[in-house]
């Protein structure tokens, strides 16, 4: 059975984290945000599942498995936690809390990371035992980020955290002013060398040195447009992409685009209007977004030139696209995984992922295929051919 326009608004880009609102209506016409049903295709390539292991139970914005080698870490919000082999799910260990989580798995292969919904951070060592635990200034529902002994914690009254990855002492703390509405969308740091970037409110992209906190560089990504409280919601979603000096990104309600970085700061190389609730992928000189009406569209990286525009999932509540070979990939609110030639856009395939409920966890490309969480609790490696 279709998912009606509400079941979607719910799982996807617009469940908004309202401060305060007064009765009034965000959406007078629900017609236009109805997602479409299924286009017919000719199938070219065809999608299977290389491996299934189960994680727990239920899914959230703030689940993303985290790879490392050749294992993967992945938890849902019921408390499970476990530690799998990439090349075919096998469980290297779990672990089961007693409360829920909010966010997890950030991970250096030494320890593992989790945030409870009571604000915690819970870090397990390397056999999946619990290591220590410390709280946050409130819950955290965006995946930790751990690396050269700094667990790095962003709750969400956007308060960034630095905490010591041997016992959890708070090291530093970073604050900019919250806004009154926050947007409820997948969102990761990003650590690389010393530094950890980090969307903030209002469009922003701060590096922050990981060993005090201290800022280094911000980038304002995205400006709010409109006079209403929904206008001034604009945010930095997914994971931001760094390939030597270039750094990309995608806004809510904000733009897509890349950025050059210098010891000086970022500048802008090119952006485009865009709005987004995953972020971008890329491959090669292309990068790929996913905007919050269901389409996929490609830019070259260097220029920002439009190369191709697909718009048959409208309102499908669609995943981060990743590549997989010569296919781009998304998924969407009903479980599926939809694959588009990475040349010209045009759909070529698409598999469920083991269920009908929405794939809200990023997806990943992998040499073993494309690793998802889906709905249900389950860690899936899709195959195409």
């Amino acid at each position: 059975m279709k998912k009606s326009y509400r079941q979607v608004l719910k799982g996807s880009v617009l469940a908004l984290a309202v401060a305060a609102i007064g009765g009034c209506s965000l959406f007078s016409n629900e017609s236009r945000f109805e997602p479409v049903d299924l286009t017919e295709y000719a199938q070219q390539v065809s999608g299977f599942t290389v491996w299934s292991t189960n994680i727990g139970s239920g899914s959230g914005y703030g689940f993303a498995p985290a790879l490392l080698g050749d294992s993967v870490y992945a938890a849902t919000p019921d408390g499970s936690v476990i530690k799998a082999n990439l090349s075919n799910g096998g469980i290297q260990w779990r672990t089961k809390f007693d409360e829920e989580l909010a966010a997890g798995v950030g991970t250096d292969g030494n320890i593992a990371v989790v945030t409870t919904k009571k604000g915690k951070v819970i870090a397990l060592d390397a056999s999946g035992n619990e290591l220590w635990t410390a709280n946050a200034s409130t819950v955290a529902s965006t995946p930790a980020a751990v690396s050269n002994g700094i667990v790095v914690v962003r709750a969400d009254d956007y308060r960034v955290q630095g905490f010591s990855a041997t016992n959890g002492e708070l090291l530093w703390s970073y604050l900019r002013t919250n806004p009154d509405m926050a947007l409820k969308a997948n969102s990761r740091m990003l650590i690389a060398g010393n530094q950890v970037l980090v969307g903030v409110p209002t469009g922003r992209l701060v590096s922050l040195d990981l060993q005090t906190g201290m800022p280094n560089w911000d980038i304002l990504a995205a400006t709010v447009k409109g006079p209403t409280d929904l206008d001034s919601v604009t945010d930095v979603v997914g994971l931001p992409l760094l390939s030597g000096n270039a750094l990309c990104l995608a806004t809510y309600q904000g733009n897509v685009g890349c950025y050059a970085v210098s010891a000086n700061g970022a500048q802008p190389v090119w952006t485009q209007p865009f709005s987004s609730s995953v972020g971008v992928g890329s491959f090669g000189n292309n990068l790929y977004a996913a905007s919050v009406h269901g389409e996929v569209r490609s830019f070259n990286i260097t220029s920002g030139q439009d190369l191709w525009s697909n718009q048959t999932l409208t309102n499908r509540g669609l995943t981060n696209p990743v590549v997989y070979g010569n296919v781009v990939a998304t998924g969407d609110y009903e479980g599926y995984v939809h694959f588009f030639s990475a040349a010209d856009g045009n759909l070529l395939g698409r598999v469920q992922a083991g269920g009908s409920d929405s794939i809200l966890s990023p997806m990943t490309a992998t040499n073993a295929g494309i690793l998802l969480q889906n709905g249900s609790g389950n860690l899936v490696m899709l195959g195409v051919k």
